[in-house]
Order: structure tokens, then C-alpha cells, then sequence
């Protein structure tokens, strides 16, 4: 039996029985879209298979690595002036 971390801050993630909220939420949305489209057992079980990649992909790494990895990658524009365009790799003067 693994052992379970027990949030000691405020700022950690919010959880849910032993879960955190964003583990939780694949299998919560498998869950519904699985309701809605009358697959609920197939959509929930991906929902938990993406939920068990998720948190083997986050051991290990800093909070927010993930959201970083996908700014960096182009799947999260921003069209802001404080963000750079992630592609811009070398800034010139």
C-alpha cells in the first residue's frame, strides 16, 4: 500500500477522499461525458487510465510543470503583451 500525502499548507491542491482535484477531474469528466453519451463505464475507465499517466507524468516534478510544458509547447496562446509567443525561441535586441 502506497503512502497517501496529507496536505500540510494552504496553498496546497484541494482533495477529494484521497485524491487531488486534478486527478480526479479525467475520471469525473469521463463520468459525465460517458453519462451523456451512453458510455459510462468505457469513458470513466479512460478517465482513469488518463488520471493514473497524469500521476506518473507529475511525480517527480515542481507544481505547475504542467501547465509550463504546454505553454512552452504552443497549446496555451496568450494574447497578452506581458507572454511572449512561446515560439520565439532567441529575442533580439
Amino acid at each position: 500500500m502506497e503512502p497517501i500525502e496529507i496536505p500540510h499548507y494552504v496553498d496546497d491542491p484541494p482533495h477529494v477522499l484521497i485524491w487531488s482535484a486534478e486527478e480526479l477531474a479525467p475520471v469525473a469528466m469521463g463520468m459525465a461525458v460517458g453519462m451523456v453519451a451512453g458510455q459510462a463505464l468505457l469513458l470513466t475507465a479512460l478517465g482513469l487510465a488518463v488520471a493514473k499517466i497524469y500521476r506518473r507524468f507529475s511525480d517527480g516534478r515542481p507544481d505547475g510543470f504542467i501547465l509550463h510544458w504546454l505553454y512552452w509547447h504552443g497549446f496555451i496562446p496568450t494574447g497578452n503583451r506581458t507572454a511572449p509567443n512561446p515560439y520565439i525561441r532567441r529575442f533580439m535586441p
